[in-house]
């Protein structure tokens, strides 16, 4: 399967502001995509969960739009979509629109970003909102064991914590921490202005250099670095619930390491599609869980493979077992060449699925700049795919799967550990 690369112009305007065009020439819209880097791993104990409420905050009025009414008509009397993320490292802001509309969506997100008003009121009732949503995670136990696996192996530091950060916090940020936070990171050397599909790279600088008037800042911020700590193996959550679900892993390669294509393969071959090992032994052929799946993180300085499922709350020590049993076959006894070119072409099938869409583009693209200063195509990162081999797949397995590192996060109607302390082989 030959993978699809566009063509890229990068231009650095006067305050080092980023600005990056990926033309889609066949695209009758755009995606314009800011990335900032922010996010958890940059915040404090004292303003944990500061980076996602500000996203929030951005689109509760600024100077030309003064109200959230006036930003969601102006995007959506053109029939665009806009939305917001934040994660551990970056935060985005995005709209997709008609092509020729492309100045509506850069003069509200530039106006948000850049002139935002935070109100008190406003500040006030989103704190709310936030709670709820704080709470609506909480309350979902496929969620709650996701963020109970993540401080457990990554333990009490930024890259550990919640990214909405705890209630109390929430409710304690002021419109001072919100002019402080966007001092110290929306500035131009700290962001990444990325346009993909029906946009020339001269009609995108054009706009830019009218629309986003950051200052300069100094150099890019840089996140709180990683430090390995010494936590418990497992975590259990005593909560009644229909399905117990259960997260397990290790840590893995950072982003930009020789080790990422292989992992990237090792994770489609043991639990990353519906013919992956972990799902046709533990769902199709036994029945133990509704789903089952693994996932394979980077971040700048590390990584993460953890492996996920729902199961019969009478059934969970049988699927944990079949679920170690499957790490350990695929860690010491190397694949069949079938299995991995499925694997292969599954990694690079998605890769053009994706491509179809403008934001994804723009996503890819403008996230490696943003982070690494080294954009790679789609193109070399299925050249990447194509050269792994059976056996750098069963080395990298061999190299993180480390049985003394294991941590298991568990959520369901339990008290008792002991029953898990044996499946996970520490009784």
């Amino acid at each position: 399967m030959k993978i699809h690369s566009f063509e890229h112009t990068l231009s650095v305007l006067p305050k080092k502001l980023r600005c990056l065009t990926i033309p889609i020439p066949t695209s009758r819209s755009i995606t314009l995509l800011i990335l900032v880097r922010s996010g958890s791993r940059y915040e404090t104990k004292d303003d944990n969960g500061i980076s996602h409420f500000m996203e929030h905050m951005f689109f509760k009025g600024a100077k030309r739009y003064p109200d959230a009414m006036a930003v969601s008509s102006a995007i959506d009397g053109t029939g665009g979509s806009f939305n917001a993320f934040t994660g551990e490292e970056v935060v985005g802001y995005y709209v997709k629109i008609t092509s020729s509309k492309k100045e509506v969506a850069y003069d509200v997100i530039s106006d948000m970003l850049l002139n935002s008003k935070f109100d008190k009121d406003e500040i006030k009732r989103e704190r709310g909102v936030i709670v709820e949503e704080i709470r609506m995670y909480h309350d979902d136990p496929m969620s709650q064991v996701n963020l109970d696996f993540h401080k457990l192996i990554l333990g009490d530091q930024p890259v550990g914590w919640d990214i909405a950060g705890p209630e109390e916090t929430v409710m304690s940020m002021t419109r001072d921490n919100f002019i402080g936070h966007h001092e110290r990171f929306y500035y131009g050397a700290n962001c990444i202005v990325t346009a993909a599909g029906g946009i020339t790279p001269e009609e995108h600088e054009e706009l830019c250099r009218k629309y986003f008037h950051f200052e300069e800042g100094g150099e890019p911020a840089k996140a709180v670095p990683f430090k390995k700590l010494d936590t418990e193996r497992i975590y259990l959550r005593n909560r009644e619930t229909e399905q117990a679900h259960f997260i397990f892993g290790f840590f893995a390669s950072q982003a930009e390491h020789d080790d990422v294509a292989p992992l990237k393969v090792l994770n489609t071959m043991l639990g990353g599609q519906m013919s992956s090992r972990l799902f046709y032994q533990i769902r199709e052929r036994r029945g133990l869980a509704y789903y089952i799946h693994s996932g394979f993180s980077t971040y700048e300085d590390l990584g993460l493979f953890q492996i996920s499922a729902g199961v019969n709350l009478n059934k969970v020590e049988d699927a944990l077992k079949c679920a170690l049993d499957e790490v350990e076959i695929i860690r010491t006894e190397k694949g069949t060449e079938e299995e991995i070119v499925r694997a292969k072409e599954n990694i690079k099938g998605h890769t053009d699925l994706a491509l179809e869409d403008s934001r994804r583009v723009a996503t890819l693209y403008g996230m490696r700049e943003l982070l690494y200063n080294r954009i790679k195509t789609p193109e070399q990162m299925a050249a990447e795919i194509d050269a792994v081999t059976l056996e750098q797949v069963q080395a990298v397995a061999e190299k993180y799967f480390l049985p003394d590192e294991m941590k298991l996060a568990v959520i369901g109607p339990y008290k008792d550990r002991a029953k898990f302390e044996k499946a996970f082989k520490l009784g």
